[in-house]
C-alpha cells in the first residue's frame, strides 16, 4: 500500500505556490541492504514494522507501520543503485525514543541518544549494513 505525506501545511504561507502548482507528496523511503531476508527481520524487530511484500528475485521488501511507505532493496536488482552503509538522506520521528532504544535487536550497533545543539533529541543506531538511522523525538 502506498502512503504519502503532504509537504505543505494547510496554514502555509505558500498559498500562491499551492494555487498554481500540484502538491508534491513524499511517497516512499528506501534503504539499501545487502541481505534482504536478514534486513526484513532486523527492521521488524527494530522499528516494529511488518513486511507486506518481499521478493528475493527483485531484491525488494515493502514494509508497513510508518506514516509513509518504507522499503528495503538490494542495490542493482531493480529498486535502485544506492550504496549500503553511511548516513541515509532521511530522518524519522517518534514518541518514546527510550522504548524504541530498549527494544532494538542486539544486531543494532552504535546505539545512542543524542541531545543536539538545536535542542532536539535523537535516537541513532546502525543497521546490519551500517546504514545510520536517526529518529527524532516528537515535540
Amino acid at each position: 500500500m502506498w502512503r504519502s505525506v503532504c509537504l505543505f501545511k494547510e496554514e502555509s504561507s505558500h498559498e500562491a505556490l499551492r494555487a498554481c502548482c500540484p502538491i508534491i507528496e513524499l511517497a516512499m523511503l528506501k534503504v539499501p541492504v545487502s541481505d534482504l531476508s536478514a534486513a526484513v527481520v532486523f527492521y521488524e524487530k527494530a522499528l516494529g514494522l511488518t513486511s507486506s511484500f518481499v521478493s528475493e528475485e527483485f531484491g525488494w521488501a515493502q514494509m508497513e507501520g510508518l506514516s509513509v511507505s518504507f522499503a528495503l532493496y538490494v542495490p542493482g536488482k531493480g529498486g535502485g543503485t544506492g550504496k549500503t552503509g553511511g548516513s541515509l538522506d532521511f530522518h524519522l520521528a517518534a514518541d518514546k525514543l527510550e522504548k524504541i532504544r530498549d527494544g532494538l535487536p542486539d544486531e543494532a550497533s552504535s546505539v545512542g541518544m543524542h541531545n543536539n545543539a538545536d535542542g532536539s533529541v535523537t535516537l541513532e543506531f546502525r543497521d546490519l549494513d551500517d546504514n545510520e538511522i536517526k529518529i527524532f523525538q516528537k515535540a
